[in-house]
Parts: C-alpha cells; structure tokens; sequence
C-alpha cells in the first residue's frame, strides 16, 4: 500500500513539473529600450558612423540573433525602470552589471567596461573644489559642503557605494535634480556650463563628449576618493518579472550571441576603443580581463542599475 502511494507520488511529481515546463512557450519578440542619451545613445553621424556606446551593440545581437523578432522602443531616461517592471518583453543595453538578479533585472554577462565615476564640474571651479576638497575629491565632503550646488539626472544613479553616500548626505540638503528633459544628461552639463549647477556625478569621458561638441567649452572631470572600484561592468538587462520566463529565455540567446560573436568582433570593439580608450588608459587591458576572460574570478562591487 505504502508502495503504491510512494509511486503515484512520484509519478504526480514528475507529470506536475512536466506541465509547469510545457506552460513556457519559446519568446517570439525582444523589445529594445533605448533612450535619447549620448553618448551611451545617439543617432549615426559622420563622427559616430556606429551610433552611441551601447548602440553597437544593440545592433549587432539583432544581427545575430534570428529566431525572434526585435523591436526598438525610445523612451525617456526616467521612464525605463517603468517599462522594465510592467512585465513587457523589454532589455536594456546600458546597464552596470551585477553578478545578482534583483525584482526588476536579470543581467547577461559584462559586455564593457567603464573608468570609475567621477566629480563633473567646470574649468573655473575645479581648483577650488580641489583646495578645499582634495583632488581626488572626498565626496561625502563636497556633498554636505553648502557653498556648492549638486545636480544630476533624476533617473540617474551609480555604483551602491556612491549611491548611499549621495542619499545619506542629500535627503534634506539642496540639490537639483533634472526632471522631462529629452536629454537629461546634456540638461545637466548645460545648467553646470552656465553656473546654475556647481557639480554633478558621472564618468569622465562625459566631460570629454559634451566639450568636443562645441555648445560647451569648460568642462572638466575630478576623481573621487571614496571610488573603491577600478573599473565599472557594463551589461544588459532584461525584465525579471515578464511573463513566460522571458528574461532567462533572451538572455540565454543574448549570452550566447556575446560569446560566440558581438564581443571578439573587431567592429564592436573598435568602438568601445573609440569611445573609451581616451579617458580610461586601461581599457584594453580590462576589457580582455572582465569582458572578454569573464569566467575568471574576479570581484564585484557594482550598482544594478541603468547609465
């Protein structure tokens, strides 16, 4: 008697995990978010026959991918998390990677590599922020220094480090914060440019960007002390909670795609190297080790969260 219940267990066992792997269907439809944000961002040009940073990339897993169909969304910076929680077919190519899946990502593997963030700030106010701050800069300083105004992108965030010290020393000091713009980046270099902002957070090849542009003509970036990171991850990220196990399903394509094509390619990594290379002397270097060698033990200390 007891046999025989222990079997039909088992066979219920079995026919349950069989039904519950029949419920997801194979994915038909990646959507790309992508957002107006250069240089991470940016239409084709003369002077970026490759689009932005992470634009690249996006186009070549379309190539190389075939069994699914892939659409392109533009959406605003601030409204990506949005569209990555309502439970759609949606990743996100600017992502910083991190080795844990949260409730709104599930990350594919490092596709670059960043320098670490840095105070943006402008050529007139440098050396005074660095007399009286350090240079490298002691951020927890400069943030609850009252002499100086703080801007940033409102959807804008970092590494878990820089995010909780930005929080701590914020949450009831004046800062301000760029909300609706199509390009909140460029709004916060713009109000930087002309004096309505003291500072703001971000890589250092941003200040190099927004000069070479030709609106903006004094900008400069500063290293931050409390940077515990000597580079920063790049990844995709995909929605965790779309139905039908999506984001394991595309990223086992996308991860796939990576491997055996878009990160050794030599089109792909002329413009990393185009982008990078100029602000992050190590790029080459990091870029074999974290991207290219990735299954080589290393370690994280990294934001989940979007450029």
């Amino acid at each position: 008697m007891f046999k025989n219940r222990y079997y039909a267990f088992c066979l219920l066992t079995v026919f349950n995990a069989y039904a519950a792997e029949q419920k997801v269907q194979p994915i038909e439809e990646i959507i790309w978010l992508q957002s107006y944000t250069p240089p991470f961002h940016m239409a084709t040009s003369e002077n970026a026959p490759q689009g932005g940073i992470c634009d690249n990339l996006t186009e070549q897993l379309i190539r190389t991918i075939t069994d699914v169909k892939h659409t392109r969304l533009i959406v605003p910076q601030q409204r990506i998390n949005k569209y990555l929680s309502e439970g759609k077919n949606v990743c996100f190519p600017c992502v910083i990677y991190n080795k844990h899946n949260n409730q709104l990502l599930n990350y594919s593997n490092p596709t670059t590599v960043y320098p670490p963030f840095s105070i943006i700030t402008t050529k007139e106010l440098k050396p005074q922020l660095e007399k009286k701050h350090g240079s490298p800069i002691h951020l927890i300083n400069l943030l609850t220094d009252p002499q100086y105004v703080y801007g940033q992108a409102a959807a804008r965030k970092f590494t878990t480090k820089i995010n909780k010290i930005i929080e701590n020393t914020k949450k009831d000091k004046e800062s301000s914060l760029t909300w609706g713009s199509e390009n909140e980046s460029q709004a916060v270099i713009a109000r930087l440019s002309h004096g309505f902002l003291d500072y703001s957070i971000d890589y250092p090849f941003m200040a190099d960007y927004f000069n070479k542009q030709g609106e903006f003509n004094n900008i400069e970036s500063v290293p931050i002390a409390e940077n515990d990171v000597q580079f920063i991850r790049g990844a995709i990220g995909c929605a965790a909670n779309a139905p039908n196990n999506f984001a394991d399903q595309a990223l086992k394509k996308i991860n796939r795609a990576l491997k055996t094509n878009v990160l050794q390619s030599p089109e792909y990594q002329q413009s990393q190297h185009n982008w990078l290379k100029t602000t992050f002397a190590d790029f080459d270097k990091h870029y074999q080790q974290q991207v290219i060698n990735f299954y080589l033990p290393s370690t994280d200390a990294q934001a989940s969260t979007d450029h």
